[in-house]
């Protein structure tokens, strides 16, 4: 009964995808739409299957960036997000810094970064990095805040230390808000690499879109979306398949 629960969740959303690329694909073709314009689905599927290693290779790279501007955002914000909930101090002295550094337009610090760094991977790390951070530290923030007092009496008088408080209560706690958001940010950290990959790269997604579109080659475009959300949907499974071997009680 489980098994076909799976299942019917896992299709259903195909399904819909399926019907809405048939749908695409009929209204491109009575409409007789330009393909340098809106390509059909048959034309960038296609395209998909004919430049696979290329495709392959550059989401690779793509990949290892978002997974590394990913961790570099997520360990500080539940950190952080630790550090605030249960001290007043530094809710008082971190969070409006980190409010005001939120309210930056930070794609725009891209080119900044640039000069500071180079035009290495840490640039488009960090970035990716600070854009992730703020989802995962409020989350954390909540999460920890939400803890049910009367296990800290019970960690007291069992004569826990701090590591164990934290291992065994905290942390479990506040493990189902944290995985919230931890699975919006892996998702926003495919678009901001892919954005990032625009301003001075020559490898990865964003690099191909940019290429795509200098050569007007709006097919491959599309191909290059598709793979990078795939990308984004096989890292947000991932996330919730650790979130469900870590915290079992946060199942359906």
């Amino acid at each position: 009964m489980k098994l076909r629960a799976t299942v019917r969740k896992a299709w259903e959303p195909a399904l819909w995808f399926l019907g809405l690329l048939l749908i695409w694909e009929a209204a491109v073709r009575i409409f007789a739409i330009p393909g340098f314009i809106l390509p059909a689905p048959s034309v960038f599927m296609l395209r998909i299957v004919q430049s696979a290693p290329q495709l392959a290779y550059h989401g690779m790279i793509t990949t290892k960036l978002i997974i590394y501007g990913f961790v570099a955002g997520a360990v500080p914000g539940v950190a952080l997000g630790y550090l605030i909930a249960r001290y007043s101090i530094c809710k008082q002295l971190l969070y409006p810094i980190v409010v005001f550094i939120q309210g930056l337009p930070k794609i725009t610090l891209a080119p900044l970064m640039l000069v500071w760094f180079g035009f290495a991977d840490f640039p488009k790390i960090l970035l990716t990095g600070l854009i992730t951070f703020f989802p995962v530290m409020v989350d954390s923030v909540a999460g920890f805040q939400s803890i049910d007092p009367r296990k800290y009496y019970l960690s007291k008088s069992t004569g826990a230390s701090w590591l164990q408080t934290f291992l065994k209560i905290e942390l479990p706690s506040a493990a189902p808000q944290i995985f919230s958001g931890l699975r919006i940010s892996i998702v926003v950290a495919v678009t901001v690499v892919i954005v990032v990959e625009w301003l001075n790269s020559k490898t990865g997604l964003g690099y191909l879109v940019l290429r795509s579109m200098d050569g007007k080659d709006t097919s491959m475009i599309f191909a290059t979306l598709v793979v990078g959300s795939l990308i984004g949907v096989f890292l947000s499974g991932l996330v919730q398949a650790i979130e469900r071997a870590l915290v079992p009680q946060g199942r359906h």
